[in-house]
C-alpha cells in the first residue's frame, strides 16, 4: 500500500519496522490500561468495595465448601459461610479499635515523651543527630492524630477518604459478598453473557483460572498474617504494650501486602514499643519481630505456597510499589494478588488456544 514501507525496501531496515510495530502496539496496549485504571480511580467508591468484597468471598470460600462436605445444602452453606466471616471480622475490628480508643489518652501522651526522649537521645548521645524537624513532624502528626482519629484513619485509604465514606463502602462491601457467596452462579453467567458465545469456553476457563489463584492466594496469606499476627502479638502483650491486640490486628492486616506489609507493621510495632515501654523493649520487639519475618519469608511461605503463586520478590516489590502510587494503601493491597489472577488467566486462555501436539 502506498505511504507503508515494503518490508524488501533496503532503505527501511527490518529491524526497525519490527520496532515501529512493537512501539506502536505498546502504546495502544499501555494507552487502554491507562485509561482502565483512571476508570477505576474515578469509581473508586463503587469498585474499592466490589474488590474487598471479592476476597472477603475467596476467604470464606474454604469454610463454605467444607460446610458442603458436611452435607449442608448450598445455599445454606453459602448463608453460613457468611455470618461466621462477618462475626469474625466485626468481631476483631471492634475489639482491635476499643482497645486502641480505650488506651488512647495514655498511648499519645506516652507517644510525646517518647519523642522527647527520642529527640533529646539523638541530640545528646553517640550519633550528635540535630532531630528537630523529625521531632516537630512526629509531633504534629500525634496531635492531628488526638484531634481527630477517625479522620486521621480515613485519611489513610485513598480510594474512601472519609469516615462515612468508610462505612457506606463497608455497607456495600458487606451486601456484595452476600450475592457473591450465595448467587454466583447467576453473576457468573450474566458476565459470560458479554462475550461472543464461540469466544465462552476459553473465557469460562480464564475466569475459573484466576478465581482458584486468588481463592489460593488468600488462603496461604490469611495463613500466614494469622500465624505471625499471634506470635508478635502476644510478644507485644508479654511486653505489656497497651494496644498490643490494636497492633496483632495491624500486623495481620498488612501481612496482605507483600514485602513491604511486614515491615510497615514491624516498624510500627518497634514504635509503639519505644514510646511507650523504652529503648530497651523496642530493641527485643524488634527482634522478635525479625526471627517471625525472616521465618515466615524463608520456612513458613515457601511451605505453604505454590509454583504457580510465586512472584519473584522484587515483582512483588515492584507491584506494591506501583499499587501504592495509584490507590495508596488498598493499591498495595490489591496489586499483586490482581497479577496473579492476571498470569493465571492468560495461562489458561493461552492453553485452550494453542494446537494439541500431534
Amino acid at each position: 500500500m502506498p505511504g507503508q514501507p515494503d518490508d524488501t525496501d533496503p532503505a527501511v531496515p527490518r529491524g526497525l519496522v519490527v520496532a515501529s510495530e512493537i512501539a506502536w502496539r505498546s502504546m495502544v496496549v499501555g494507552a487502554a490500561l491507562a485509561i482502565m485504571i483512571w476508570g477505576a480511580a474515578y469509581l473508586s467508591f463503587v469498585v474499592a468495595p466490589i474488590v474487598v468484597a471479592i476476597f472477603v468471598t475467596a476467604m470464606l470460600e474454604p469454610v463454605r465448601r467444607r460446610f458442603i462436605h458436611w452435607g449442608i445444602a448450598e445455599s445454606r452453606a453459602s448463608i453460613l459461610a457468611f455470618f461466621l466471616g462477618l462475626v469474625l471480622i466485626l468481631g476483631v475490628v471492634g475489639a482491635a479499635v476499643s482497645q486502641f480508643y480505650s488506651n488512647f489518652d495514655e498511648i499519645t501522651d506516652q507517644s510525646t515523651e517518647g519523642v522527647d526522649k527520642l529527640s533529646n537521645w539523638l541530640e545528646n548521645g553517640p550519633l550528635k543527630i540535630q532531630s528537630g524537624g523529625l521531632a516537630d513532624g512526629l509531633t504534629s502528626g500525634i496531635e492531628r492524630l488526638k484531634e481527630n482519629p477517625a479522620r486521621v484513619l480515613a485519611g489513610a485509604f485513598s480510594v474512601l477518604s472519609t469516615t462515612g465514606g468508610l462505612v457506606a463502602g463497608g455497607l456495600l462491601a458487606l451486601i456484595t459478598t452476600l450475592f457473591l457467596l450465595t448467587d454466583r452462579r447467576r453473576i457468573g453467567t450474566g458476565l459470560l453473557s458479554a462475550v461472543p458465545a464461540r469466544a465462552r469456553p476459553r473465557a469460562r476457563a480464564a475466569l475459573a483460572a484466576a478465581w482458584s489463584v486468588l481463592v489460593a492466594y488468600v488462603r496461604v496469606t490469611l495463613t500466614e498474617a494469622t500465624i505471625c499476627s499471634i506470635v508478635i502479638g502476644t510478644a507485644c502483650a508479654i511486653a505489656r504494650i497497651p494496644i498490643s491486640f490494636a497492633l496483632a490486628v495491624i500486623v495481620f492486616l498488612f501481612g496482605f501486602i507483600p514485602t513491604v506489609g511486614a515491615i510497615i507493621s514491624g516498624a510500627l510495632v518497634v514504635i509503639a514499643a519505644l514510646v511507650t515501654q523504652g529503648p530497651t523493649t523496642a530493641v527485643a520487639l524488634g527482634i522478635v519481630v525479625l526471627v517471625v519475618q525472616q521465618l515466615d519469608a524463608n520456612i513458613l511461605y515457601p511451605y505453604l505456597t505454590s509454583k504457580r503463586l510465586s512472584l519473584h520478590p522484587l515483582a512483588s516489590l515492584l507491584l506494591v510499589a506501583a499499587g501504592g502510587i495509584v490507590g495508596g494503601i488498598f493499591g498495595a493491597f490489591i496489586a499483586v494478588p490482581i497479577t496473579a489472577m492476571v498470569i493465571a488467566a492468560k495461562g489458561a486462555l493461552f492453553e485452550l488456544t494453542e494446537p494439541a501436539p500431534g
